[in-house]
């Protein structure tokens, strides 16, 4: 039986590997200003929320 040898590629192209490393980093910055630009209307829902009873907090209506 002949013993089959793996030839490394010569190539200076991008590899798989950082491909997906590189889609990863930008989609999770993109997450990330999302995220941020979001913020002070996630506050505002979470204010209202709590005002009008919604939420964690003791419960005053009954």
């Amino acid at each position: 039986m002949r013993a089959t040898r793996r030839r490394k590629r010569e190539g200076t192209g991008v590899t798989a590997r950082r491909v997906l490393a590189a889609q990863l980093a930008v989609t999770g910055g993109a997450v990330l200003a999302l995220l941020a630009k979001e913020i002070p209307g996630i506050v505002r829902e979470v204010r209202i929320w709590r005002m009008v009873g919604l939420g964690p907090g003791p419960r005053r209506r009954t």
